[in-house]
């Protein structure tokens, strides 16, 4: 019994120690330099209440203005309980300590020009460091010997910054020529200058605006004479006066220059080492995340292309552009070679500057691109649709051509056989699907009169306090104002809806008996053709995911099923249930599943006098017949096949049809496309206050 007892104290002992090694050998450490934008700062919603203190705003880059704050975390990976933090390197007689040392999120204030490395050991004992610089600025204007400035080194970027509303902002709003009223006077306070001008902080002696302006008394006398209201001074409409009475030491650093994106650049000239240029959002939220008047950081925060980092696809170059930010701004500037690196590229979210250029306004709000080259079918989208959407379409298509994909080997092993996940701009220009041979279908499209596609409806503007923005959160489903369905861009067209089961199919697409709103109805469509397909271990059709060759033989043959999976995947991976094209995500689920209405013929250009149902022909019939029917006016038409005891078989028709002489074909078919036995059924059209009904017979 007792070696029992010691043998099995020796199995609990190894058991623990490989535990506790699993543990150890689990956990990883990286010093990760965190952005404190005003809206992070804040005590958050409702009242957003800064601390008292000086601003303590960070960008996020390796380069801070000296006697400002810099923040940092521990990255981390396993079980961590402790953390220790020290400052191993740090300019001779700086006084600098870490904040909170024991914390994963730290701080330390920069109070001198110099270097500075941070480190973080965790209680396994693995550690990590980083390096942040402490400088000065320079100033983006006025590069004349002896004071050198970022437009002495750059002055083709110099050039293209100053077109930019970044390089007029501020000189706008000293001259009257922002929030204009009335009386020809434009609105500005002390408030709007910190955002508008280079590194705001009057307590650190580093060069920026604010400082500068405080030492100078500027601060505190360029409202004199103005006539106040509203919190605002109120300046004539492009005067100059105030502007040019400006120290020129103040001037460098007016409007938001270059070194408001890439750090204090007084140490730079020479050393590559001494600025930094980053993709990181922290770069543009310490202006745009500034409660409660501008909150586009809060919106975007909760918007699926901030959650990008540290996605299952930023290790794997064969995602990107489109899982990598960084990734994307590569593949605009050279697409056939992007160079791209896990190591470089792969934990860059979708951010601020990865849709806009921060350099250029060539395109309408500074956006990067406003085109796409084509769809992955080759097909281009013709001059004058999608508008800013375009920039959207570049990831939101298919990565796959349908002719190609869903044929041939393309059904193997180990590879799916479906579209690819958010092919939003393929459904929307209808375009790219398994269309069954019919070429009618291509092209079909519900909203291509939308100017600006998708940003029309995911970026509708948002007040927020006294200004407008267009909705950065870009979700259908707004979760920063309370859950609900953003139905904003909606109502021009479709009325006063408040959700989008308010928009109505126009009539019942999924042959329920029913007729509902649209994302319902396209969702029972899915259902029926799910029902029909065989499925993987997830409860989804097979070929959504990894094949294996059990999947494989499932299909072998049967192209009918690969059709149906494809029309599946290409409608539920669009994600709007119908709303982006309506026309073509029924008529595409209903040729799947064999109810496509059957075409409706005007025989002739002839206007009948009266409405008339005729008897089909042939009758009896096997296996379909033709009905006839005549309408003197403009009616909601619907034709329908009862069975003997008054249960609707099928509905033939059901639209609005001009007046004329028309037949239809019925291919013995019931709603959900299977084949009708033998027996007497009956039809009825029903056109306006018109009814009729008339008996056929099926004999097979």
């Amino acid at each position: 019994m007792k070696r029992f007892v010691s043998i099995c104290t020796v199995v609990l002992a190894v058991s623990l120690f490989t535990g506790m090694l699993s543990e150890v050998v689990g956990q990883t450490v990286k010093v990760k330099i965190e952005a404190m934008s005003p809206g992070r700062r804040s005590s958050g919603p409702p009242n957003y209440t800064a601390p008292t203190g000086p601003n303590y705003i960070s960008t996020g880059l390796c380069v801070v203005g000296q006697g400002m704050k810099a923040y940092v975390s521990a990255d981390t990976t396993g079980t961590v309980t402790s953390f220790t933090w020290s400052l191993i390197s740090k300019p001779a007689g700086s006084v600098a300590v870490i904040d909170s040392p024991s914390h994963k999120f730290v701080s330390f204030l920069a109070d001198l020009v110099g270097q500075y490395i941070v480190q973080v050991a965790i209680n396994s004992g693995a550690t990590a460091y980083d390096t942040i610089f402490a400088s000065t600025y320079t100033g983006s204007e006025g590069g004349v010997l002896p004071v050198l400035t970022c437009n002495t080194c750059h002055p083709a970027n110099a050039a293209q910054w100053r077109a930019t509303q970044h390089g007029s902002m501020f000189t706008r709003g000293i001259t009257g020529q922002l929030e204009v009223g009335m009386d020809g006077r434009g609105a500005y306070s002390p408030n709007c200058i910190k955002c508008h001008t280079t590194g705001w902080e009057p307590s650190a002696a580093n060069g920026n605006f604010g400082y500068v302006a405080r030492q100078t008394t500027w601060d505190s006398t360029w409202w004199n004479g103005l006539p106040f209201s509203g919190g605002d001074y109120w300046i004539p409409y492009q005067d100059t006066s105030i502007l040019h009475a400006m120290p020129a030491s103040l001037s460098r650093v007016g409007n938001i220059g270059c070194e408001s994106c890439h750090g204090p650049g007084g140490n730079h000239l020479g050393d590559v080492t001494k600025i930094d240029k980053s993709l990181g959002a922290g770069v543009c939220l310490q202006c745009h995340d500034a409660p409660k008047k501008h909150r586009l950081g809060s919106y975007w925060a909760e918007s699926g292309h901030a959650k990008f980092e540290n996605g299952s696809h930023t290790a794997n170059t064969s995602c990107f552009p489109c899982h990598s930010g960084s990734g994307f701004t590569k593949w605009l500037a050279n697409k056939s070679a992007p160079g791209y690196t896990v190591a470089a590229d792969g934990n860059v979210n979708i951010s601020c500057s990865v849709c806009h250029d921060p350099h250029s306004a060539a395109n309408p709000n500074q956006l990067r691109v406003v085109a796409i080259d084509s769809l992955r079918n080759g097909w281009i989208p013709p001059a004058g649709l999608g508008g800013k959407g375009l920039l959207c379409m570049n990831c939101h298509n298919s990565r796959y051509k349908q002719k190609v994909k869903s044929n041939g080997p393309y059904y193997g092993f180990g590879s799916r056989f479906t579209p690819h996940e958010n092919n939003q701009a393929d459904m929307f220009f209808g375009r790219n699907s398994y269309e069954f041979g019919d070429a009618s279908l291509a092209g079909q499209a519900t909203h291509l009169g939308l100017e600006n596609a998708c940003v029309t409806c995911h970026m509708p503007e948002r007040v927020n306090g006294s200004s407008v923005h267009s909705d950065h959160e870009v979700s259908m489903i707004d979760t920063v104002g309370g859950a609900h369905d953003q139905v904003t861009a909606c109502v021009g067209c479709h009325g006063p809806i408040t959700s989008f089961d308010a928009i109505r199919a126009a009539s019942d697409y999924d042959h329920n008996g029913l007729v509902e709103g649209v994302q319902t109805e396209v969702q029972g469509m899915l259902n029926a053709l799910k029902a029909r397909l065989p499925l993987g271990s997830d409860g989804e059709p097979i070929g959504g995911g990894t094949v294996t060759a059990a999947d494989s033989a499932q299909i072998a043959n049967r192209p009918d099923l690969v059709q149906g999976i494809w029309t599946y995947y290409f409608v539920r991976n669009d994600k709007s249930h119908g709303v982006h094209n309506t026309k073509y995500a029924v008529a595409l689920l209903q040729k799947a599943l064999g109810w496509y209405p059957t075409d409706v013929k005007l025989l002739n250009g002839e206007i009948p006098t009266e409405f008339a149902l005729a008897q089909n022909y042939p009758n009896p019939f096997n296996p379909t017949t033709t009905i006839k029917f005549s309408l003197p006016e403009q009616q909601r038409v619907k034709l329908e096949v009862f069975d003997i005891v008054g249960k609707l078989v099928t509905t033939i028709v059901d639209k609005d049809l001009a007046p004329g002489k028309y037949d239809v074909l019925w291919e013995g078919k019931d709603r959900s496309g299977a084949v009708v036995t033998s027996g007497v059924y009956l039809y009825r059209l029903q056109a306006g206050s018109y009814s009729a009904l008339k008996k056929m017979l099926l004999v097979k």
